[in-house]
């Protein structure tokens, strides 16, 4: 029989001379032999698979069983369905392209929300050059602002009577004024509040430290609550926004677009010398916290696996 070097092998199959002998004494190399200290491998020796590589997910399974988590979550960090389907997709076409660099299919659920908050970040940011709009966040104000962050226990609230229409545009109202939050904020806020992340896994996305997460999100909570604590009657029925208002504005359509363009200006509830209030602070948190996940349709789901095949051909 004719042999070649451990060198020879591993150099016809593309692999490590350290995995070659590690297969030689896995003994799953055939017909391979020690010599004195050395492993003498077959000419025509096939190379062994690997069984160290998981075969890699189908498209469609990762689409069907994550599609509605990061449309949810795209959702939330962008407060807008349109753009969270554009959102949704690039999370996808990226991940696919880069599937070979998944180390764990256990790992799929945390990468994919990696990609999908990358993507955000950087679509933002984006859009922040087009228009000139810069807005920094010093670390060490944050970490002071950090100390001043208190949780209040989770409340029940006994829901105002209300029907399906209003409570829709309640929550879409709600999800609406995270975008008057810093970038950084809303992140923290949507993440934390409304996704039940933890700080130092948001901490460990942002690349931030725990207590600067923690004054992102007692910014973010203030700003949010100093808005609502004197507009939305669901907070107190004596406050002058309705959401039946909004529902008569919406049919009639009449300046809509400068409705929309004066939402975005970012929030600073320290111009008013807004005090935080803990009932409103539970209140918003109970609101943000129960809006429902939305369920694409299969339809959406085809659209998506449709998509990333056209892109990077049969998948």
């Amino acid at each position: 029989m004719d042999f070649i070097s451990v060198q020879d092998a591993a150099k016809n199959w593309g692999i490590s001379e350290r995995r070659i002998q590690k297969l030689c004494e896995e003994n799953r190399i055939e017909g391979a032999v020690k010599f004195s200290r050395l492993w003498l491998i077959p000419r025509n020796a096939q190379k062994p698979s690997d069984r160290r590589r998981k075969e890699l997910p189908k498209i469609e399974n990762i689409i069907e069983s994550y599609g509605q988590y990061v449309y949810n979550l795209a959702l939330k960090l962008s407060a807008n369905p349109e753009y969270a389907d554009d959102l949704t997709q690039e999370t996808f076409i990226k991940a696919w392209l880069h599937i070979k660099e998944l180390r764990s299919p256990e790992a799929i659920k945390k990468w994919l929300r990696i990609i999908c908050i990358n993507e955000f970040r950087m679509s933002l940011r984006k859009q922040q050059r087009e228009n000139n709009v810069e807005y920094f966040e010093s670390i060490e104000e944050l970490e002071r602002d950090g100390k001043l962050l208190v949780t209040p226990p989770s409340i029940q609230l006994d829901e105002v009577e209300a029907n399906e229409e209003v409570i829709k545009l309640r929550d879409g109202c709600f999800l609406a004024m995270t975008r008057k939050l810093s970038l950084n904020q809303r992140i923290a806020f949507s993440l934390v509040d409304m996704f039940g992340l933890s700080i130092k896994e948001v901490s460990e996305i942002l690349d931030i430290t725990p207590k600067a997460v923690k004054g992102l999100l007692y910014r973010a909570r203030l700003n949010l609550e100093s808005f609502f604590q004197g507009h939305c009657s669901f907070l107190d029925i004596n406050n002058p926004c309705t959401c039946k208002e909004w529902i008569e504005f919406m049919n009639t359509r009449n300046s809509i677009q400068k409705k929309m363009r004066q939402s975005l200006t970012v929030l600073n509830y320290k111009q008013n010398g807004y005090v935080q209030n803990t009932k409103t602070t539970q209140m918003i948190l109970h609101y943000y916290h129960n809006i429902p996940d939305q369920r694409p349709s299969q339809k959406w789901f085809d659209g998506i696996i449709l998509l990333v095949k056209k892109f990077y051909g049969n998948c």
